[in-house]
């Protein structure tokens, strides 16, 4: 990877205090829903060295440099997250409190892809924003949604769309930021196949980290169907792979399989001995689509060549 800062995983402990400022969290566990694509360790800084990480200086965009047509995370659609550099990546960052952070104004519904309420947010809870993606959803709204991650519901931590206009930035703010350095999942290009997405089998990979980084607890199944529903990912696992679209897992939805990316693999561990040791099983993802332009990761145990 081209960036100068490290992408692995971390503790989100090391940011809940960014910016030179007390941050309480959100009061929802998290663990209902999401505690997904598992904290990357967060990259870049609206820290207290603001300084060092500017809002003026895109950060890095780099995308994998092999063949797509093996399995490897070094593709070209595998791809970092763009953003500034106070952003710390895969999250946004609050400039004018200068934290992760976004409040709540008023009570604000979060959204899955189709537009149905999965849960909502009480006025004055803070809520964190996903880099490279937004979305309109007519039956919602007019103008562009963001992606909560984790977001403090009635329902537990739940990612999914949140209208900006409802948080304390304010939406011209919030997609002016966002779409600074703008780097979505790139369109493969090529011809697409039909899968469909099922409910998975979670049975084999519980317990399992996709990373030998235990204390992250990026589990596998953070990745798999939960509540009745999947996330489409921007990119794997390794570069922050944060929730980019929400899909029910049963309702037979066609995913467009992009036939030009070989399927990905990646080495799944054990760390119940207190360090990590890779077992044999191991968490693929296909990239493609289920809404055009909303090109993406899913792993394979959420799909189906089949339609249910």
């Amino acid at each position: 990877m081209s960036s100068s800062r490290h992408w692995g995983l971390g503790l989100l402990v090391s940011v809940l205090t960014a910016c030179g400022a007390d941050v309480t969290p959100p009061v929802a566990v998290e663990g209902r829903d999401e505690v997904a694509s598992a904290e990357q360790e967060l990259d870049g800084e609206c820290t207290a060295d603001w300084a060092a990480n500017p809002c003026t200086v895109a950060d890095s965009a780099a995308c994998g440099t092999g063949s797509p047509g093996v399995d490897s995370p070094n593709t070209p659609n595998n791809c970092e997250l763009g953003g500034m550099k106070c952003d710390p990546r895969p999250r946004l960052c609050n400039r004018n409190s200068k934290t992760l952070y976004f409040k709540t104004t008023s009570t604000a519904n979060i959204y899955d892809s189709l537009g149905n309420v999965m849960g909502t947010v009480a006025a004055g809870q803070q809520v964190r924003i996903n880099l490279g993606t937004r979305k309109t959803i007519s039956t919602v709204s007019p103008n562009y949604l963001a992606m909560a991650f984790s977001a403090p519901t009635n329902n537990g931590g739940i990612s999914g769309w949140i209208r900006p206009d409802q948080l304390d930035a304010g939406y011209t703010n919030i997609m002016n930021w966002l779409t600074q350095n703008y780097r979505p999942a790139p369109d493969p290009g090529g011809t697409y196949s039909d899968w469909y997405i099922i409910p998975s089998n979670n049975a084999p990979y519980e317990g399992l980290h996709i990373t030998d980084n235990c204390p992250a607890n990026n589990l596998a199944v953070h990745y798999l169907g939960r509540n009745g529903r999947i996330n489409l990912i921007t990119n794997l696992p390794g570069k922050g792979s944060p929730t980019k679209a929400v899909y029910p897992n049963n309702t037979g939805l066609n995913f467009k399989r992009a036939q030009v990316q070989h399927s990905v693999s990646l080495p799944l561990y054990d760390c119940s001995s207190g360090s990590a040791v890779q077992v044999s099983t191991r968490l693929s993802f296909l990239y493609g689509y289920v809404q055009s332009g909303h090109w993406g990761w899913i792993a394979m145990p959420n799909l189906s060549t089949t339609s249910p």
